[in-house]
């Protein structure tokens, strides 16, 4: 049985404020494969990690992330989040220094494109990531698949994934062999593990999202899925030898 690779959702996000510098770091100290972050582009044109649409629930702030400039974001405080007494000072951070994390630690980052402005948008991100030394480390996921087609007309050869919170439907393999190299990324609860055996025999890796016990990610190991993206350590050995290339 082929052990799964585990990627910290938004960092290690019950032990750190969910998608800041602390909760990567932690990842990182824990000995995980990789991590999963969500980004958005200001008005600006900078690429940042947040989670939510708006600030509102993260920050002492207000408003749709994709409104402001870095500069405003950056001035807005992390107020919200697991342990927020032990990480103060944290900010909203740039993508760029999310990725300088990952390389220090050697982890993986599935970067999940939420809202961006222009498609000239997503090729900057293509080209962040080679920048930071990123690109062969890096997976770009996300639930529109139309966004996941434009990226791959930027770049051949980096790896996709196409996120869902439905059950899995024939065209969802059909996109995956399409964008390939790319997997499949569903929420736990909506997959059974035979589906996963399936791709799995079919040669399509299969993530899972957001599994937190044991008990609920041992099915779905022994059916073979490739990626386990999880809140917390569910293992002692997060980590795997093993990682993705162009």
């Amino acid at each position: 049985m082929a052990s799964p690779k585990y990627v910290a959702h938004r960092g290690l996000s019950m032990h750190a404020p969910e998608n800041t510098i602390a909760a990567f770091e932690a990842a990182g100290e824990a000995g995980f494969w990789g991590i999963e972050c969500d980004t958005y582009c200001t008005v600006d044109g900078r690429w940042i990690v947040h989670h939510d649409k708006t600030v509102d629930r993260m920050t002492n702030g207000t408003g749709a992330v994709k409104d402001f400039t870095f500069e405003e974001l950056r001035r807005l405080d992390i107020t919200s989040g697991f342990r927020l007494e032990a990480y103060p000072g944290q900010k909203i951070p740039p993508l760029e220094d999310v990725l300088a994390v990952c390389k220090r630690y050697g982890m993986h980052a599935f970067i999940e494109i939420e809202q961006y402005h222009r498609d000239a948008d997503l090729k900057e991100l293509v080209q962040l990531a080679d920048a930071c030394g990123m690109l062969e480390n890096s997976s770009f996921i996300c639930f529109n698949a139309d966004d996941l087609r434009k990226v791959r007309a930027i770049h051949p050869g980096v790896p996709l994934g196409f996120l869902s919170s439905q059950a899995p439907k024939p065209e969802d393999a059909e996109l995956a062999w399409q964008l390939a190299p790319a997997f499949l990324d569903y929420h736990y609860k909506t997959v059974q593990p035979e589906q996963i055996r399936q791709c799995a025999e079919a040669g399509i890796d299969v993530s899972l999202w957001t599994v937190n016990t044991r008990e609920e990610a041992l099915p779905f190991i022994e059916a073979g899925a490739a990626y386990i993206t999880t809140d917390t350590v569910l293992f002692d050995r997060p980590s795997s030898e093993c990682k993705p290339t162009l």
